[in-house]
């Protein structure tokens, strides 16, 4: 498996003006790209010298710089890596533009025999005008002594290498957008970019919530210093209003209250989109987002069930209430023990984890319960539900279901527990 990458950067110097897209600048986007995709040290090849640039960037692999003695040569840049790198190598750019699972597959990809392969998405043959990425082995960067000189730029090397059947293309799985600084091009490569972000586990509403409702939103923060932490607890004081709204008890008010968790739910997608294109994920992000929900959604049925109260004088709304607060403590509990059990290593990939042990156990009456009811608790779906309940004023209703359905949440996850312990040690054989 390929562990190296070199990047030329002969046209784009590391500096806040370099072209962006998503917010991150190109340079800096190839690089995390790369160590996304398990790469582990790259050499950069050219352009002012990365290093007081690159501290503090986020950048975890090793990278090295060398110098290009000729700007705008990318022949002669090459040529000067020669016993730098040692084995086969990913070739990049500093304008590349590719996925991580695109340099995922190429990794696993082999030379067969050839000095370098193009990747190219499946039922693809020819060459691209303007590669994004190579898989070469070190013997390309001797072959370039023989290429005649006027042959400056990779994409005339490769042609000439393809015709004496030296170089061919290799099919990989994962998005490839090749070559640009053009800036209507990053824009609509940055639209396009939501699409190839979504979560395996995002159903209909989520996916309709993020490319549709949020996508205005999740581009203004694109733009901005804003971080994905910020973006949650601004969502957060969305939802304190919205419990605030509630807690009044009248029916003009607890619509208000609606539309404000909607307004909460839509920034909870906004923060996560945010945080993965601009590659500012983290565990603290993870559990922050979690406990944002957790206290959003206390704050809007305890809202909810004390404006009951203050509007009919009922205590039984403060027993369900409190019902609903005891299932919010278990759920709490027991959701972050099997998180940590079960994501420990990815805890942004906890719910498709979850629902694929639940797919598996599809025979099982309560697996089978908890992996189709699930969605009605998230909050892609829940804004619609409550929205709908204020609009016919159907609020008991609300808060009857929200209890009963908040204690079989916590009920399930304690009994799917049971999927995600370790195996029990094999009793030692006994002995003859």
């Amino acid at each position: 498996m390929v562990r190296q990458a070199v990047l030329l950067n002969l046209t784009h110097a590391p500096t806040t003006g370099q072209p962006r897209l998503a917010g991150v600048p190109l340079l800096l986007r190839g690089l995390l790209v790369a160590q996304k995709a398990g790469v582990e040290e790259v050499l950069i090849l050219g352009g002012a010298d990365p290093g007081r640039w690159l501290h503090g960037q986020r950048v975890k692999l090793r990278w090295r710089w060398l110098p290009a003695d000729s700007p705008g040569d990318e022949r002669a840049a090459l040529a000067a890596a020669r016993g730098q790198v040692s084995e086969d190598f990913i070739l990049l750019f500093a304008d590349s533009i590719c996925g991580d699972r695109a340099l995922a597959a190429l990794r696993q990809a082999e030379l067969g025999g050839k000095l370098a392969r193009v990747a190219v998405h499946p039922g693809e043959s020819a060459l691209p005008e303007a590669a994004s990425a190579y898989l070469c082995g070190p013997a390309l960067l001797d072959a370039l002594a023989e290429a005649p000189r006027e042959l400056r730029r990779v994409d005339q090397l490769a042609a000439r290498l393809a015709e004496r059947g030296r170089l061919d293309t290799v099919e990989v799985e994962g998005r490839l957008w090749g070559r640009t600084t053009a800036m209507a091009k990053l824009g609509a490569i940055e639209r396009e970019l939501s699409h190839f972000n979504l979560k395996p586990s995002d159903g209909v509403f989520a996916k309709f919530n993020k490319l549709v409702v949020a996508e205005a939103l999740i581009r203004l923060f694109l733009r901005t210093p804003a971080t994905p932490n910020f973006i949650t607890g601004l969502g957060l004081l969305f939802a304190l209003g919205a419990g605030w709204a509630f807690a009044e008890g009248s029916y003009g008010w607890s619509l208000a209250g609606a539309g404000l968790f909607y307004v909460s739910a839509i920034m909870d997608h906004v923060d996560g989109m945010v945080a993965r294109l601009k590659f500012l994920e983290s565990e603290f992000g993870v559990w922050f987002e979690s406990a944002a929900d957790y206290a959003s959604y206390l704050s809007v049925f305890v809202g909810l069930a004390l404006g009951l109260y203050r509007q009919t004088g009922f205590a039984h709304h403060l027993l369900v209430g409190g019902l609903f607060l005891f299932a919010w403590v278990m759920s709490f509990i027991l959701m972050s023990r099997q998180r940590r059990r079960v994501s420990g290593d990815n805890p942004t990939d906890y719910p498709n984890r979850v629902h694929v042990a639940l797919e598996r156990q599809q025979q099982n009456f309560f697996h089978w319960l908890g992996r189709k009811c699930y969605f009605l608790v998230r909050r892609a779906v829940l804004p619609y539900i409550i929205l709908a309940f204020c609009l016919l004023d159907l609020r008991v209703l609300l808060l009857g279901w929200v209890t009963l359905g908040a204690n079989l949440v916590w009920l399930l996850t304690l009994y799917n527990n049971r999927l995600f312990r370790s195996p029990k040690p094999a009793a030692p054989a006994a002995a003859d």
